[in-house]
């Protein structure tokens, strides 16, 4: 019995009435994520095209064939604002004729713009004849502001002419055809422009077959509105409807930001294009930023990359490029007390490298966009001689240097001893010369 029920049961075929659900885009600059969800189904087709709001369209008039059902053909009067020349209707169409009675008269249809119209777009719309042969051939349409456009109808198709009138102007429908114009089984007018109403519908990508409930649309374009629907496919082949389109807008394209290094800050700096200390863009302010530590007298410098066809400020440079500060008349700028904290313009035909003239800590800004760089100086989280840390330079501080000689730990930093402000003489190394300087700094200030 159990093995008849799951025999049963197996061969039930799910049909996809469900429709899926909490669909959800995450939009990126080029592509975007579609998930969604679904029960029932395990198969599932996408959709997605460009989105664009329906056009703000009004029908104001329109002539359908239907109204002239009657066996055979006659001439026919349109009623106003519709009017024409040797149009004739019946068997549901509405035709005309060029020659008619073999006497040289020419056929149309027109329609009359009412009034309140001045210079406005519309739109003819003209469905053709669907049962055979009848609704094929040439028709052409204009206004006397609008050249004429010829279409040629296979039978049953549709077509939209966009043209400009004005009150009391007419839209004219004529034949470039010998005799018989196609028959025709409706017309329409609209205000605006109607036309993407007759090709919106094969505008649509479509993602068949999918077996997992989420897919990366590739190739779309940056800062662009979209639309897109899933329906699900049932293990029998059937289809849901659609699911409610989501309208989304791809990420805007980033802009090309290239990379500053500021090179040559330590010893064995290589003064390569990518070495040294990166900077820090920050898109608000469109400056760079870097704090690094330069002893004295050491030479430091920048670099970027800027895109051979990228368009940063006018500039196009093969990269990378170095620059720096404008050049006054030497290779090399010294960082002086005076020029520190102040704004440097930059160059990248005539620059200088920089000489640190003190050891410390440099913030360092930078603006590509508005051609600058300031360098300034942090200060220091110590004062010179201040080795037991107790906020002031005294003999104290003789006796607390003179004791970490003698215990040898003159690298380790504790809640009572600097190693940095026991360096009073500035050679980067803690000794009894540092004593000596120690003693003359408190000679020199009378402490």
């Amino acid at each position: 019995m159990f093995g008849v029920i799951v025999a049963f049961l197996t061969s039930l075929s799910i049909n996809a009435t469900t429709v899926p659900y909490d669909m959800y885009v995450e939009p990126g600059t080029n592509s975007c994520l579609v998930t969604w969800e679904d029960d029932e189904n395990s198969a599932w087709n996408l959709r997605y095209r460009l989105y664009m709001e329906e056009p703000e369209v009004v029908l104001l008039h329109s002539l359908t064939a239907t109204a002239y059902s009657s066996s055979g053909y006659s001439a026919i009067t349109l009623p106003a604002p519709w009017g024409g020349t040797n149009v004739r209707a019946g068997n549901s169409e509405i035709y005309f004729r060029n020659n008619y009675n073999n006497d040289g008269s020419y056929g149309n249809i027109t329609y009359t713009i009412p009034q309140g119209y001045s210079n406005m777009t519309f739109t003819l719309m003209v469905t053709t004849y669907s049962v055979n042969s009848n609704g094929a051939g040439n028709l052409t349409v204009g206004t006397p502001q609008t050249a004429a456009v010829t279409h040629y109808f296979s039978a049953g198709a549709t077509y939209y002419w966009v043209v400009t009138a004005s009150s009391g102007e007419k839209i004219t429908i004529t034949t470039p055809d010998a005799q018989y114009s196609p028959s025709i089984s409706l017309i329409g007018v609209y205000t605006g422009d109607a036309s993407s109403k007759a090709t919106r519908a094969s505008e649509w990508t479509y993602v068949n077959d999918l077996d997992k409930m989420e897919y990366t649309i590739e190739d779309l374009e940056p800062g662009t509105d979209y639309e897109v629907q899933v329906q699900a496919i049932g293990d029998d082949g059937t289809l849901s409807d659609w699911c409610r389109p989501d309208v989304f807008t791809t990420l805007d394209e980033e802009p090309f930001v290239p990379t500053v290094h500021i090179m040559g800050e330590i010893d064995d700096q290589a003064w390569a294009p990518d070495a040294g200390t990166k900077m820090v863009y920050d898109p608000e302010t469109e400056t760079y930023t870097a704090t690094v530590h330069i002893e004295a007298d050491r030479t430091f410098g920048f670099t970027t990359e800027i895109d051979a066809n990228g368009d940063m400020g006018g500039w196009n440079y093969i990269l990378p490029y170095r620059f720096g500060p404008e050049n006054i008349g030497d290779e090399e700028l010294s960082l002086t007390d005076e020029l520190i904290g102040r704004p440097l313009t930059l160059s990248w035909d005539n620059f200088s490298d920089v000489r640190a003239l003190r050891t410390g800590d440099y913030e360092i800004t930078l603006s590509l966009e508005q051609n600058y760089v300031i360098i300034g100086m942090l200060e220091p989280a110590y004062q010179l001689g201040d080795v037991n840390k107790d906020g002031k330079v005294s003999i104290a501080d003789v006796s607390a240097l003179i004791n970490v000689l003698l215990s040898g730990n003159v690298t380790v930093e504790t809640d009572n001893y600097s190693p940095a402000a026991a360096n009073v003489n500035g050679d980067d190394k803690i000794s009894i010369a540092d004593v000596t300087a120690l003693i003359n700094l408190l000679l020199s200030t009378g402490a």
